[in-house]
């Protein structure tokens, strides 16, 4: 893959789209354009689970206690 595509990703991109994001392994059954995306997502992620740091960023900390974001706003009712 060599730059932008204009086109919906076939259900094998967003698999491996997917897994690249969530730090999973690549599945070798792919399409070869579905692990280009894999490896393309995995060399800017660094194969970290940026599903699970979004979620870890939702966490607040009021008065030293960590609480979810949905506890947060439920507090400000």
């Amino acid at each position: 893959m060599t730059g932008p595509r204009n086109q919906i990703l076939t259900f094998d991109e967003q698999r491996a789209s997917e897994a690249a994001f969530r730090g999973l392994p690549l599945d070798p059954r792919w399409s070869r354009s579905a692990q280009a995306i894999y490896y393309g997502i995995l060399t800017h992620t660094h194969g970290r689970d940026i599903v699970e740091e979004a979620a870890l960023e939702a966490v607040v900390f009021l008065g030293g206690e960590p609480k979810t974001s949905e506890e947060f706003y439920a507090s400000l009712a």
